[in-house]
């Protein structure tokens, strides 16, 4: 009996170590903190949300994708939009690691308070079973508390009042390749009364020399110039001229004479700058039209009608010769017109001391010129940085030069408009305390396929996209007046599903739906113009995909 005895306890002790090695082992990950819980989310400057997690891989693992993200949910833990979240494919086999994501949370998202009834915050980690994208563990509002977003500080925006405008000079051009504009509700309008709309009240423009000599096709001559001009004066917006003395693009890695002047004496080029100022003014006074502002040339980092103007090889004073007589051209015709001196790298002050320094040195009439004109193009990683080394030298070139400052070009990636926005947001304030004179976004209204440039604020459905709301005047602004933030626009149900998904507008209509797998791979395009649409997941795999909405709003599906 004994005996019998010892060999049941054996078993059971062997079934127990079996038992505790496959649960050490098991698959599991968990969100173990918050930097912050509350977030404290600037109005000025958004926050960054470091997500702490652990996870164990599954016995035999090589590695496994981990899926990290911040959601929106409903008072019935229903998945609603998502706010931040990030891939991590072919993480090291895990045994208890710890590792962190870190988020930028925009302030263009509602503070917690304001999110409609019973919606909250939550984070959310998958963990994928290795090779593949089968979910092995998940971590979620089950086990891990809600986020809350606050603004306890609050910021009290600056009530001065500066220029806001953008860079349309691509209008005409769009348009007449059947390009139309739309605000955010799908009502067709005219392009200049939507922009008002965001409360911007002036317009830059380009004009080239002879661009039919170029890849432009003709467009951006004085005709498209002042067809454009007058639509800007018709609905009471300032206009800036951005001279480029060039057949095409004028800036800082190419500086190009217009074909026609490509043999012409120093002299011959002066006499030549000054006829095409002119030539640009009579055209627009003709229509009764004045500009408030005017560069004379684009980006001259490096000078002008290269290479007899370029300044880093022996071309100073050409430069600053051909600088006076655009200038002088345009004091001549109306003394009351500003005129700008534009250099890219707002944030570079050696650079600005280099250049302006080195036209001082070599007949630079300076008193001819009113404003000193900024370009900025920051980067995820650096755009604060770039802003405040841009006030710097905004301050600095004020006190240095007695001259005004304003920022007449700025872009940022379209891939990440939440920090657009924010970007916008706090290049605008900066520029305010600097006493700046205003901020020109650079062709907002791009977009693909027009354009492969990837710095637009437009949206594929034409409307505007979120970072444009920046441009709205925040010492007024609420937080129901910065309209698309966490909108709740459209039900997806069931989700999880094994067939079938319904997509139901809570307002408007479900227009297009397009899905797409976690690689970002489209699988499945429909249209309608209805209250509702449904598509067909049957045939698809198990894993997770994001349907887009309207090319607007992006909501993640589960297929079981």
């Amino acid at each position: 009996m004994k005996n019998k005895s010892n060999k049941i306890l054996k078993i059971v002790v062997s079934v127990l170590v079996l038992l505790f090695t496959k649960i050490s082992l098991a698959q599991s990950i968990e969100i173990v903190s918050h930097s912050e819980n509350p977030l404290e989310v600037s109005p000025l400057l958004g926050a960054n949300l470091t997500i702490n997690y652990i996870y164990t891989s599954e016995a035999g693992s090589t590695g496994n994708h981990i899926y990290i993200g911040l959601e929106i949910l409903d008072t019935n833990n229903n998945y609603q939009s998502t706010v931040a979240d990030v891939t991590l494919n072919n993480q090291p086999v895990g045994n208890n690691t710890q590792q962190s994501v870190t988020f930028f949370i925009g302030s263009i998202h509602k503070l917690s308070n304001n999110l409609p009834a019973g919606h909250y915050y939550q984070t959310k980690a998958i963990l994928y079973q290795s090779g593949g994208w089968t979910e092995n563990a998940w971590a979620g509002h089950w086990n891990t508390p809600a986020l809350v977003l606050q603004d306890t500080n609050g910021y009290n925006f600056s009530s001065k009042t500066i220029s806001k405008g953008a860079d349309i000079s691509w209008m005409t051009e769009m348009e007449s390749k059947g390009y139309n504009w739309k605000d955010n509700e799908g009502n067709s309008k005219e392009l200049i009364p939507l922009l008002k709309e965001y409360d911007i009240d002036a317009v830059r423009l380009r004009v080239w020399v002879n661009p039919e000599n170029s890849g432009a096709n003709g467009w951006c001559d004085i005709d498209d110039l002042v067809a454009k001009a007058e639509k800007a004066k018709n609905n009471g917006l300032d206009i800036m001229l951005s001279i480029h003395y060039s057949d095409w693009w004028a800036d800082p890695g190419k500086q190009n004479k217009p074909n026609a002047w490509s043999n012409f004496s120093v002299s011959q080029l002066e006499t030549a700058v000054k006829n095409h100022t002119n030539d640009i003014l009579n055209a627009l006074n003709t229509k009764g039209i004045t500009p408030k502002w005017i560069q004379i040339g684009n980006e001259t980092n490096d000078g002008m009608l290269w290479t007899t103007g370029k300044a880093s090889t022996g071309g100073f004073a050409n430069y600053a010769n051909f600088l006076n007589a655009g200038a002088n051209a345009v004091k001549t015709f109306n003394n009351n017109i500003k005129t700008i001196l534009h250099l890219a790298k707002g944030n570079d002050n050696a650079l600005y001391r280099w250049n302006i320094d080195g036209l001082l040195n070599n007949g630079f009439q300076i008193n001819n010129f009113d404003i000193i004109g900024m370009s900025l193009y920051p980067d995820e990683n650096n755009w604060k940085t770039y802003v405040d080394d841009t006030y710097n030298n905004m301050i600095d070139l004020t006190s240095r030069y007695n001259k005004e400052v304003m920022m007449v070009e700025i872009g940022f990636s379209y891939s990440r408009q939440d920090i657009t926005y924010q970007f916008i947001t706090y290049m605008i304030e900066k520029t305010k305390q600097a006493n700046g004179l205003g901020v020109f976004y650079w062709e907002p209204i791009a977009r693909s396929p027009f354009t492969s440039y990837s710095k637009g604020a437009w949206d594929s459905d034409e409307s505007p996209s979120i970072a444009m709301d920046a441009f709205l005047d925040k010492s007024t602004l609420s937080v129901e007046n910065i309209k698309k933030s966490s909108r709740i626009d459209f039900n997806v149900s069931p989700n999880p599903s094994i067939s079938k998904i319904i997509i139901n507008a809570l307002e408007n209509q479900v227009k297009i739906i397009k899905l797409y797998n976690i690689k970002g791979s489209l699988l499945i395009e429909k249209k309608g113009k209805k209250s509702s649409l449904e598509i067909d997941i049957s045939k698809l795999t198990t894993g997770i995909y994001f349907i887009n909405i309207n090319n607007k709003v992006i909501k993640k599906i589960v297929k079981l």
